[in-house]
């Protein structure tokens, strides 16, 4: 039978041993939620006895190989994607990265259900055997390309999923991610080590220079600030200013490197040293040209627990008890809702409750906003390369204070007069900014990081903010709704889709008209979260137009549409879609093979010629299609696509539609105006090509 091997949850590491011997590889922990709880389980081993089983002894204390233990099914349980087994789910790691994660926390135990409540949190990478936190576990920097993750290349959008699991060729764990992380009989080397000690040094005097501040303060108090920094950052502070020359010389200061976190913390052993040690000369024997392969896969693993800590020491604000005046919500079913936030998964698929991908809400909770909110302040909190929004905090004029969800190491606050709503950067994963709109309509400036995600105005409302709801995972927000006070009337009816769509990279401006009638999915694409993409190829007023010369479509059906122009535009007006350029630059295992085909369509730009019409085929499937998908229902796919131009020639997008059912739409520009730009969405990840298309124009302006 094929094995299927899993990754560790930490390390990203696989959870087998291919030449089945006993070692770090095969055994395994697992942190399990069951009708027991959360459990941490004993050591039990992965081999090709039990190909698809993860058994563990329910005992922390216990092993696999303890006298009397056969391995019942009964302690058998689901691993990451899997569906429950014996009513349990959970994530497995290594039991020596497991006890590394123990050492970090030491001496406080490992929190069991905020690792189960972060793990809970983060979908599985692309083929369901080990976590996607959002980076590659670190290993294709060690110059291999195999184990951990692997960056896709950038044809995706910013919110899709960017890595995949690479594949495992022959010999793959012979390779330096390996080697034992603990390394004991190196480390027994290491600090048995004799060393000369290093030179004590002479403290220079210190003469006031008048512009150095910290000549001001004794050399023990630049010591102690010292303690606390990273060394680059301590090394650099001795090199602007005398009053740290004394860090080189000062075995505290080189003590420090191996304690609270700091880049030598990983030699954990140095914490229980009773004896007197040279620690600088300890400090350059662990450098990493000096260290073995398994010093450096466990300073590799060590590094990537650092992260994993930061959420697991988050705690939560606000929703754990009722709230009282001025912040209690009025019950009212009636509140008018609108919402913002991740991908958030609504069910569980296939009878597990393993999340696959985007985010999913496992708390909310709803507050009133009282009328003198005078201040809002975010923290953030890292996840891979991307940052979100761990939790809001509501200030108001005479002092009352409200946190609400996860408080993380940074925060930033804005000023605001009332709240009528908001504009918020969304990913799949959940919230990663948001702006706020005082009375005045004037937005703030940006809480969290807005970079590369899409944008809604959606929370915009136009009027005072009655009511305000708040969704968080197991270490970030992932949802924002706001309900306005009853009775208002709406304050964007005339323009939906600009406002209530989520856009990338950010809103079309107000002088682009989107036609929104002309725009076959406008429902769908108002709320949830389905990103829409956009192009103003003829540039303010139609001021490229003039110099278009050729439109080229590739991919099979439409992927991409590049502009090409006789003179330098910007980049943004150039392209629409995503698409790959060369075959070869595929990851070697998509799932999806494109076939890649080139229409080159000239437009005499200079002479006049511009696009006037466009017809759009929208091809939808049938509950009794064999193709039948959900989203193929619902949003259907773009099939054919025909672009007129002012000369009677036509560009045709596409195959001729199937008997499914088809809906076709027809948009010309008006007189005075043209056809600038388009939008649409495209799910590049489902090898699909753009699935909706949508037409802006605008009044034509000097050309």
């Amino acid at each position: 039978m094929r094995l299927r091997v899993l990754s560790c949850a930490i390390c990203g590491w696989a959870i087998y041993d291919d030449e089945e011997f006993v070692s770090w590889k095969n055994e395994f922990r697992a942190v399990y939620s069951g009708p027991e709880g959360i459990v941490l389980t004993g050591v039990g081993i992965y081999t090709q006895d039990h190909p698809w089983d993860f058994i563990a002894p329910p005992d922390p204390s216990a092993r696999w190989d303890d006298p009397g233990y056969e391995h019942p099914r009964e302690d058998g349980f689901a691993a990451m994607a899997e569906d429950k087994r014996n009513g349990r789910r959970g994530f497995v790691f290594h039991d020596v990265c497991w006890s590394l994660l123990e050492q970090v926390f030491h001496p406080a135990p490992v929190p069991l259900v905020r690792v189960f409540e972060v793990c809970d949190s983060v979908p599985t990478a692309k083929t369901e055997v080990t976590i996607n936190w959002g980076h590659d576990y670190s290993i294709i920097n060690w110059g291999h390309d195999y184990g951990g993750l692997a960056p896709l290349k950038d044809v995706f959008f910013p919110w899709e999923e960017r890595f995949a699991n690479r594949q495992l060729p022959d010999g793959c764990l012979t390779t330096p991610y390996s080697a034992e992380p603990l390394a004991v009989s190196e480390v027994d080397e290491i600090l048995a080590s004799t060393w000369q000690a290093a030179p004590g040094g002479i403290l220079p005097f210190k003469v006031s220079s008048g512009q150095d501040l910290f000549d001001l303060l004794p050399t023990e108090l630049c010591l102690a600030v010292a303690l606390y920094l990273p060394t680059p950052d301590a090394l650099n502070a001795r090199l602007a200013s005398r009053s740290f020359w004394c860090i080189f010389s000062s075995q505290q200061f080189w003590a420090s490197r191996f304690r609270g976190g700091l880049d030598r913390s990983w030699l954990f052993e140095a914490r229980y040293l009773k004896d007197v040690r040279d620690w600088r000369g300890l400090y350059h024997r662990t450098t990493d040209g000096r260290i073995g392969q398994g010093l450096r896969n466990r300073k590799r693993i060590w590094d990537l627990i650092q992260d994993l800590a930061v959420l697991l020491e988050l705690r939560l604000n606000g929703f754990s008890s009722a709230l009282s005046p001025p912040w209690k919500a009025p019950s009212e079913e009636s509140w008018m809702w609108v919402l913002a936030g991740g991908d958030m998964e609504t069910r569980e698929p296939f009878g597990s409750s393993q999340l696959r991908k985007g985010c999913r809400r496992l708390r909310s909770t709803q507050l009133a906003i009282p009328e003198g909110i005078s201040q809002v302040s975010a923290s953030t909190v890292r996840i891979g390369n991307s940052v979100y929004i761990a939790g809001i905090t509501l200030a108001t004029a005479v002092g009352e204070v409200l946190q609400l969800g996860y408080r993380g190491a940074s925060e930033r606050s804005v000023q605001v007069s009332g709240l009528t709503g908001f504009k918020v950067a969304a990913g799949l994963g959940g919230i990663h900014a948001i702006q706020c709109i005082g009375e005045t309509g004037k937005p703030s400036a940006w809480l969290g990081c807005p970079d590369s995600a899409p944008k809604t105005e959606r929370l915009a409302v136009g009027t005072r903010i009655a009511v305000l709801e708040v969704g968080v995972d197991g270490f970030r927000m992932v949802s924002i709704a706001v309900a306005p006070q009853l009775d208002t009337p709406a304050a964007y009816g005339h323009d939906r889709l600009r406002r209530s769509a989520i856009w990338y990279p950010d809103l079309p401006p107000a002088n682009l008209n989107l036609n929104d009638d002309s725009f076959l999915q406008l429902q769908l694409y108002t709320g949830g979260y389905r990103p829409l993409v956009w192009v103003c190829f003829g540039g303010p007023g139609g001021i490229y137009l003039r110099h278009l010369t050729k439109m080229t479509v590739s991919g099979s059906g439409l992927r991409r549409i590049d502009f090409s122009f006789n003179t330098e535009v910007p980049a943004e007006c150039r392209s629409f879609g995503r698409q790959e350029d060369r075959q070869e630059d595929r990851q070697e295992d998509s799932e999806h093979t494109e076939h890649t085909e080139l229409i080159e369509f000239p437009i005499d730009g200079p002479g006049g010629e511009m696009i006037e019409r466009v017809e759009i085929f929208q091809e939808y499937t049938s509950e009794s299609d064999i193709y039948n998908v959900r989203w193929l229902r619902t949003e259907g796919i773009l099939e054919l696509l025909k672009i007129h131009t002012n000369r009677g020639r036509t560009c045709r997008i596409g195959t001729r539609p199937s008997a499914r059912i088809v809906k076709k739409k027809r948009f010309s520009a008006a007189p005075g105006s043209a056809i600038t730009g388009f939008f649409g969405a495209q799910y590049h990840y489902l090898g699909c090509p753009i699935t909706a298309l949508g037409v802006m124009t605008e009044p034509l302006g000097e050309t």
